[in-house]
């Protein structure tokens, strides 16, 4: 019966702390209605399964550890989870490209943008985000990338005006 307990309340902690990592992305990005739907759901988990942690009577260290490993899956899973559902935009400088990594990238049909000769800026998706970056470290190994998350506005991008 305990080891049947503490598998449920370390699966519990696992759903309802995905669920709140989940959430905290969305939420970051910008999104409220689902957040808030995620957010009833992830608090009514955690309260149901911080109740039946707290009463049970023996092996109280084998419970907190249990719960706690819990935690830690669910925060690992969680952020699992919200990359493959939560497909961002980056936008990655290149400063000091080579010319093979620049034929690379037009070769490859990569949305490209070359300022002043030595600069490049790409704008990527989350999900090919990693392609591209070992193809640059790859190519051009002397470069400095930089890379922030972005919103790009598709008007200015497609007329290849950069602010």
């Amino acid at each position: 019966m305990l080891f049947f307990n503490l598998i449920r309340i370390f699966i519990s902690r696992i759903i309802d702390v995905s669920l709140g990592t989940f959430r905290t992305i969305l939420t970051v990005k910008g999104k409220t209605l689902l957040p808030t739907v995620i957010a009833f759901f992830e608090v009514l988990i955690w309260f149901f399964v911080a109740k039946e942690a707290l009463l049970i009577k023996s092996n109280k260290m084998l419970v907190a550890i249990f719960y706690s490993l819990g935690y830690a899956s669910g925060n690992y899973i969680g952020s699992i989870i919200s990359r493959k559902f939560i497909n961002s935009t980056y936008e990655v400088k290149v400063y000091n490209p080579t010319n093979r990594l620049i034929n690379y990238l037009t070769n490859n049909n990569y949305e490209l943008h070359i300022i002043r000769k030595n600069n490049l800026v790409i704008y990527e998706k989350s999900k090919s985000l990693y392609k591209l970056i070992s193809s640059i470290n790859k190519l051009s190994k002397k470069s400095i990338i930089y890379i922030s998350e972005t919103k790009v506005n598709n008007n200015l991008q497609k007329r290849n005006i950069m602010l």
